[in-house]
């Protein structure tokens, strides 16, 4: 029931500023000292529990009040969180509405009680007419709370009506970047509801990757790449979830492994950063190397760029240098691709030289700097593997400085 799962958060009347109070349009409201003292009274018993004398001076309070008057807008508010303390939500949502039909309180309090109201209506079970205030509310507020989209997705799903709850809980995870696990619960029952498995099958991944030793998703997970007919990724997931016991970091490579195996790389390279970012996998080389791999296997070349920077200062090699002046390369990103091709040349001994200086010198030459070119096309054709290569492009660059130098003269 709806009572157990959502946490009502009322604002407390607070009777030191309820006194004397000024809308935003000049308009003043007003307590008696008489009335005022009244209200603390009974606000210093609920703040006891002893709601029976507090009511008790309410309703006395009630009768003597002006009818329609702020005043008594404020001892039927009052009376309305004394019933929602007790979890009285029907006679609670009673109050709420007298003090906002009176049209008595600031427009900022209103606003307030609105939002109160909705949520007791919710808890009440009253979930159409929760909901219908619920989206006024919303609609009138400028920054709405993320548990306002919470509060209205979970009415949503309890009428069944899932395509809502799929709109507002987006709106709620889009707005937190931590994550809610029950947020996602609700998002993956919605899609589950209207048999959109594989957006199911996305919230499922988001869910292992932040919980990886919840079994539960896993076996979730490994049903619904079956009932998409995709026999081996359940097999593989299953799999895993039996081998838990390797350790959280471990299953979750595995499985990202499992993705690069299946030719879906962007799942791996996405899986691998959550898993790094949440300190659930160590960002050590072997990591962010499969995770660069990853990356280029999906063709994000800048994403990839982005890791094997990060990468480089963990690697004397030279390799992780090498392999970023190829990305950059295939981005043409001539002027980027200098620096890591020359740090690799300064690292590398033996036949590697070869290949750097091959790559260098195309780089220079795209560049026009056709000096730097031949220095680097001289050098790669020492090394039998780049030696053909190296030479069609040295007497390209050597006909085109000479055609250079004619023109000059």
């Amino acid at each position: 029931m709806m009572k157990t799962t959502l946490k009502i958060v009322l604002m407390v009347v607070s009777l030191c500023m309820a006194q004397y109070a000024m809308a935003a349009d000049g308009k003043q409201y007003l307590l008696s000292e008489k009335t005022y003292k009244v209200l603390e009274a009974a606000q210093e018993l609920m703040a006891i529990e002893k709601y029976s004398d507090a009511q008790i001076k309410l309703n006395a309070l009630l009768k003597k009040v002006d009818p329609a008057s702020y005043e008594q807008a404020i001892v039927q508010q009052t009376l309305g969180y004394l019933f929602s303390s007790q979890e009285k939500y029907g006679q609670a949502s009673n109050y709420f509405q007298q003090a906002l039909e009176s049209n008595a309180l600031p427009a900022k309090v209103s606003h307030n009680l609105q939002y109160n109201l909705a949520q007791l209506l919710l808890a009440d079970e009253q979930y159409k007419e929760g909901i219908v205030l619920l989206e006024q509310w919303l609609n009138a507020d400028a920054s709405p709370p993320n548990s306002a989209y919470v509060l209205l997705a979970s009415a949503y799903y309890r009428v069944k009506n899932y395509k809502k709850t799929i709109e507002h809980i987006r709106i709620a995870i889009k707005n937190d970047s931590s994550m809610k696990e029950s947020w996602h619960q609700l998002l993956l029952s919605a899609y589950l509801e209207l048999k959109q498995y594989r957006s199911a099958i996305n919230v499922l991944e988001s869910l292992v990757a932040s919980y990886p030793y919840k079994k539960s998703y896993w076996n979730q997970l490994s049903a619904l790449y079956l009932h998409q007919n995709k026999e081996f990724s359940s097999l593989a997931v299953k799999m895993l979830a039996e081998r838990l016991e390797l350790g959280d970091a471990k299953t979750l490579i595995n499985l990202a492994n499992m993705y690069r195996y299946l030719h879906i790389p962007y799942k791996s390279a996405r899986l691998l950063t959550k898993g790094i970012k949440d300190g659930v996998i160590e960002a050590d080389f072997e990591n962010l190397n499969q995770l660069a791999d990853s990356w280029l296997s999906a063709r994000e070349a800048q994403k990839a760029a982005d890791v094997l920077q990060k990468l480089t200062a963990l690697d004397n090699s030279g390799k992780t240098d090498l392999k970023l002046g190829r990305v950059f390369f295939t981005m043409e990103e001539w002027q980027q691709a200098v620096m890591p091709l020359t740090k690799a040349l300064d690292k590398f001994n033996g036949d590697q030289v070869g290949t750097a200086s091959l790559l260098l010198g195309m780089v220079q030459f795209h560049r026009n700097n056709l000096a730097q070119a031949k220095k680097q096309f001289t050098k790669a054709v020492a090394f039998d593997n780049e030696r053909n290569q190296a030479g069609q492009w040295l007497r390209h660059v050597e006909r085109q400085i000479e055609s250079e130098a004619k023109g000059e003269s």
